[in-house]
């Protein structure tokens, strides 16, 4: 019997013990999760929401989120609102740094806090943007995925194709491989495109034909030239592989590598390059170093063309390994000026005459300036020419104002091409 009894108020004291512990374990989870949800806000970016139970009150609802593949690890506190059951709510916007493009993936999860001091924190969640205005097919090939919405399975291939031999040819130029996935999407416009890439931007005075927002895609219109502006935008996918380092490379260098890698250049800027070269009209270095030269209407034919021949000198002139080598050093952590010395022996400056002279220009003489010039006088200044070449043209005494005359016809139908060329433009952005 006293076995029994001893048993007996043994389990009533294991009952009694678990009777007492079931309200404390339930304090020490003070907030309940009810919900989460996101919602596409294309084109200007996404929501995300949580609802919650919290007897305490929320003190703070913050989202932590990076966006791949690019993106840093980011957080923000959430506005909150309810009383038995509390929503909470942040709006991740397009703008201020940060662009959301179809095919971005957001990780997430939330970190909350009550009033009494307890917290609580979800597991991560991965959001897909979409563009929610169409329906896309896909394509794949090897790792690249084509995203289209119009149009027929064997244009769409050929677009597919055309990302794919990019991949290999710039690979193999720039010794380098791009093992990661690879997303591209094809728009049938670029007016069409707009909003997937830079919301609310438009009116520029330059239509932006394709653009590389993350280091894994390529957005392209189909409007003009697709498989060049294809072959393009992927070259800086490439690019960006094999330069990827504390400083990166030019802008110039960069959208010259492009231009190098499509089958031709696009015809007004190429129109625009001879023009240019023509009437010893073309950009100097310190104007191709300029953002702005590559962005507005009068000079972005010359911009795109001229980047594009100088690459192909250095690559025919002193062979691909040379040209690897460059980019290798870019991405060691050398700065302009060091790359270029220490492969080819001469600066930025020194490759500048050099091209000049192979396409027929006299040498420039490097007369410091005080900053790059505007779009307008980068497309109408006179180069410097060597002190040789300035004997000679003072020696025609009245021949001066016949060749002056001559010179601003052809200014001014420099001007016109250029302004036709601004109709096009393909960039890199990341």
């Amino acid at each position: 019997m006293r076995k029994v009894a001893t048993l007996v108020l043994l389990l009533a004291v294991v009952i009694g013990l678990r009777s007492v512990g079931a309200p404390y374990a339930s304090a020490q989870q003070p907030i309940t999760v009810v919900s989460e949800q996101t919602q596409n806000d294309f084109p200007t970016g996404v929501s995300f929401t949580i609802s919650l139970n919290a007897p305490a009150g929320v003190k703070e609802a913050r989202l932590r989120y990076q966006v791949a593949p690019d993106g840093t690890a980011a957080s923000a506190v959430a506005d909150c609102t309810g009383g038995a059951v509390i929503s909470c709510s942040y709006e991740l916007r397009s703008g201020a740094g940060i662009v959301i493009i179809p095919g971005a993936q957001i990780t997430y999860h939330w970190e909350l806090t009550d009033n009494a001091g307890n917290k609580l924190s979800t597991p991560d969640k991965t959001y897909v943007h979409q563009d929610a205005r169409f329906t896309f097919k896909t394509l794949t090939k090897g790792n690249v995925t084509l995203y289209y919405h119009a149009g027929g399975e064997s244009a769409a291939q050929a677009v597919l194709d055309a990302a794919v031999n990019t991949l290999a040819k710039v690979g193999a130029l720039e010794q380098t491989q791009v093992t990661f996935p690879v997303k591209v999407f094809l728009y049938t416009t670029a007016e069409e495109m707009q909003p997937a890439i830079a919301p609310g931007q438009q009116g520029s005075g330059v239509q932006v034909l394709g653009e590389v927002v993350y280091s894994d895609t390529a957005m392209v219109s189909a409007d003009v030239d697709t498989l060049n502006i294809t072959q393009h935008e992927v070259a800086h996918i490439v690019t960006g592989q094999a330069t990827k380092g504390p400083f990166g490379i030019p802008a110039w260098l960069n959208e010259g590598i492009s231009v190098y890698s499509q089958s031709r250049p696009l015809e007004g800027h190429q129109s625009a390059l001879d023009a240019a070269i023509q009437t010893d009209t073309v950009l100097s270095m310190r104007q191709l170093a300029s953002s702005a030269s590559g962005s507005i209407g009068a000079t972005v034919g010359v911009y795109y063309g001229e980047a594009g021949s100088i690459v192909r000198y250095l690559v025919t002139t002193y062979g691909p390994d040379k040209f690897a080598q460059l980019l290798k050093t870019f991405k060691d952590g050398s700065d302009v000026g060091q790359a270029f010395q220490s492969v080819y022996g001469f600066d930025q400056y020194g490759l500048e005459n050099q091209w000049r002279q192979s396409v027929g220009l006299s040498q420039r003489a490097l007369v410091p300036t005080a900053g790059p010039s505007t779009a307008l006088a980068a497309a109408t200044a006179a180069p410097a020419v060597t002190s040789s070449a300035q004997a000679s043209s003072h020696s025609t005494g009245g021949d001066s104002s016949t060749a002056a005359v001559a010179i601003i016809i052809a200014l001014i139908a420099l001007v016109v091409i250029a302004a036709g060329a601004a109709i096009v433009l393909v960039r890199r952005r990341v």
